[in-house]
């Protein structure tokens, strides 16, 4: 049977992935939501469509902040247990679970 520390190690290294997603996904959306403002400005809609356009700008990026902190916790979680388990340095999990942290990484630096 497979060790259950390889399959910790794949859960982490998943959720590390899938936040660090997340976070560029949120970023994303706000540059497509203020592109939006701009071309209703342009367009000259009335000012409930602008403040409704506001409103979705403002929440896309309040999850900005959230998604960072929830990535950098797992990020650190991930990083411990890559020092922890360093016999398992020869696995591709191991492997994968650095490639991640490294992707991670430069998605928290923005």
């Amino acid at each position: 049977m497979a060790d259950p520390r390889i399959r910790q190690l794949v859960i982490k290294t998943g959720v590390v992935k899938r936040l660090a997603k997340e976070k560029t996904v949120y970023e994303k959306e706000v540059n497509t939501e203020i592109a939006r403002l701009e071309k209703f400005k342009t367009d000259g809609s009335d000012d409930h469509v602008l403040r409704k356009q506001t409103e979705v700008i403002e929440e896309c990026q309040m999850m900005i902040p959230d998604s960072k902190r929830r990535l950098q916790k797992e990020y650190d979680v991930l990083e411990k247990y890559l020092q922890d388990e360093q016999d398992l340095k020869e696995t591709e999990a191991y492997t994968k679970a650095a490639e991640v942290l490294s992707e991670a990484k430069s998605v928290l630096e923005v």
